[in-house]
């Protein structure tokens, strides 16, 4: 390992180790949130249409996360705690075994959603046509980025567990404006003049060509990566060989820790996808409000995931060095950021709401829809954040099992709340059900992790 001292999360200042790989983490979230607005717009200048159709093809590319994680998540996981054991053999065992699982996953999804985008998009329900045909061809043409998509997100995972989360943001933040500048290109078509001479500039692809942007810079970014993992002067590993003989013991390992997050990921995004059929019966409008609403309160969500990641590359390294004390101050200087930032997010969102909207949308219907929602959810924002720094605590000693067990029974009570709210409140009822639903599953989490560390004897009165 080139520099092992510089990204050993075992020793050194708790605060800023946590600073330094968190950071990083969170800038990528910025910028992925950024892009997600940035296309959004540029679908909104189309129509509203094109932006329901793109935020219900995207709930499948969505769901693509779950098995996303399962890679992902085992070379975060096994990289951080042999990297704390001071084995790198062992870490690149993982990291090698993570990438057969990340092809095979990507393969085979991608098969599944061009092969069955009609039945997949039927699901919702959705009677404008417009909506269902380029809803159809966006799925198409965007799943063939996934593959891509669960390969690099596999050395993203192995440069976090390494602790150097840096090379991950330059990366991503490389593919992600390759996407931004390629939108409107593909998307648009501008009319030109220049010494008399017109021509049309841009390809005016529509819907297509935002799809075609993604598959582009997914590319981009997993040719760095793969530069990286053997050129970079600050990588993991000496020496590097993408394919190697599989290991099923390593195997097995990596889908231990990973199938509860994929189950807790995948059941999520199949609930809101129930949730995002009964808002379509409040028509087209509704759709593209709660989209945009959703993507704005990702500022939130994403920071805190993205914290929740840095948390849990710090814990597997102080795992797998036995490092208790370095683990139970971590964890409580996490949830003090994570709360300081949940509240200022909670106002921004709340004192802001409907401006955030009008950026996106113009109809004054759906800005209203969208400010009730940002309104209600603002609530939720303290104890979200939080939540995931107990999340990646738990995760990073490899306990991923009780995280998913509170994350999906919270989302299946979102669900129920949601449907049983909504006959007294009407569309405002679903956002009612989500925010009961977040704050209880927060607080349970935090509370297990509190009582899960009193047990082992690391934290007292």
């Amino acid at each position: 390992m080139p520099a092992p001292r510089k990204y050993d999360l075992t020793r050194g200042p708790i605060f800023k180790r946590l600073v330094l790989i968190s950071v990083p983490i969170m800038a990528t979230s910025f910028m992925q949130m950024a892009y997600n607005l940035t296309d959004m717009f540029w679908m909104g200048r189309l129509s509203s249409a094109s932006v329901a159709a793109v935020g219900t093809a995207a709930m499948y590319l969505w769901l693509s996360m779950a098995f996303v994680m399962i890679g992902r998540m085992g070379a975060e996981i096994g990289v951080s705690q042999y990297m704390g054991k001071g084995d790198g053999e062992g870490a690149a065992r993982f990291s090698n075994n993570a990438f057969w699982v990340a092809v095979c996953l990507g393969i085979v999804y991608t098969a599944i959603m061009i092969a069955a985008r009609g039945p997949l998009i039927a699901f919702f329900n959705i009677e404008d046509t417009q909506v269902v045909r380029e809803a159809e061809r966006y799925l198409a043409v965007s799943a063939l980025a996934l593959p891509l998509i669960f390969v690099h997100n596999i050395f993203t995972g192995v440069f976090n567990g390494f602790g150097n989360t840096k090379l991950p943001f330059y990366i991503n933040s490389i593919g992600l404006i390759v996407n931004i500048l390629l939108s409107p290109v593909l998307i648009f078509s501008f009319p030109v003049e220049i010494g008399g001479i017109s021509f049309t500039f841009g390809a005016g692809l529509g819907i297509t060509g935002a799809a075609l942007g993604t598959v582009f810079a997914s590319a981009v970014n997993l040719a760095l990566k793969l530069w990286a993992m053997k050129k970079y002067r600050n990588r993991p590993f000496e020496t590097y060989r993408y394919i190697v003989r599989p290991c099923m013991d390593t195997i097995r390992q990596i889908f231990k820790w990973g199938i509860p997050i994929a189950v807790e990921s995948m059941l999520f995004t199949f609930l809101f996808m129930v949730m995002a059929r009964l808002i379509a019966d409040f028509g087209t409008g509704a759709i593209a409000a709660h989209r945009v609403g959703y993507q704005v309160e990702a500022l939130a969500y994403l920071v805190g995931g993205g914290f929740a990641s840095a948390i849990t590359a710090y814990m597997g390294q102080n795992f797998g060095a036995s490092r208790w004390d370095r683990i139970k101050t971590g964890y409580r200087l996490g949830v003090a950021a994570m709360g300081i930032y949940g509240v200022l997010m909670a106002a921004f969102l709340f004192l802001l709401a409907e401006p955030l909207v009008a950026i996106f949308l113009s109809c004054p219907e759906e800005i209203r829809i969208g400010g009730d929602y940002l309104r209600v959810i603002s609530f939720t924002q303290i104890l979200g954040c939080m939540e995931g720094v107990a999340a990646g605590a738990f995760r990073g000693q490899g306990q991923t099992v009780k995280p998913s067990i509170v994350s999906i029974t919270g989302n299946i009570l979102r669900v129920i709340l949601t449907y049983a709210l909504v006959r007294f409140w009407g569309l405002n009822g679903i956002w009612y059900g989500i925010a009961i639903a977040v704050t209880i599953r927060g607080a349970w989490l935090m509370g297990w992790y509190y009582f899960y560390m009193r047990k082992r004897g690391d934290v007292h009165d």
